[in-house]
């Protein structure tokens, strides 16, 4: 499955209303650290049954405030519409296929509050 570009917060919260889980990539056009790491976040995405969306934080910073997101690129874990989890991307370094993939495991990253 490719994963789906969000438009708007309605589209976002629209999203979040079905069962299982979700993932969030939170990231910007003009970050090389987000363009290095989309390749590897569609393929998880093509690998998984998991709904994954795409949020612009440049088109949409009002979900980048709600959700805290200060360095991207940033995955956000929900589970039955509720934030679980966090993959809290590295400031200058980003994400890699590792963390994501061990992100991906049941039971992995960092609680959310």
């Amino acid at each position: 499955m490719h994963p789906k570009a969000i438009k708007d917060r309605k589209n976002f919260d629209a999203e979040l209303k079905g069962p299982g889980r979700t993932l969030a990539l939170f990231y910007s056009a003009w970050c090389p650290f987000c363009t290095a790491f989309l390749p590897e976040f569609r393929e998880q995405a093509a690998a998984h049954a998991d709904a994954f969306l795409l949020v612009s934080t440049d088109d949409l910073p009002e979900l980048e405030d709600a959700f805290s997101v200060e360095v991207v690129p940033t995955v956000l874990r929900f589970e039955n519409g509720r934030l679980s989890a966090r993959l809290d991307g590295v400031l200058g370094r980003g994400l890699n296929s590792e963390s994501l993939k061990s992100f991906l495991r049941p039971g992995s990253g960092e609680k959310a509050p």
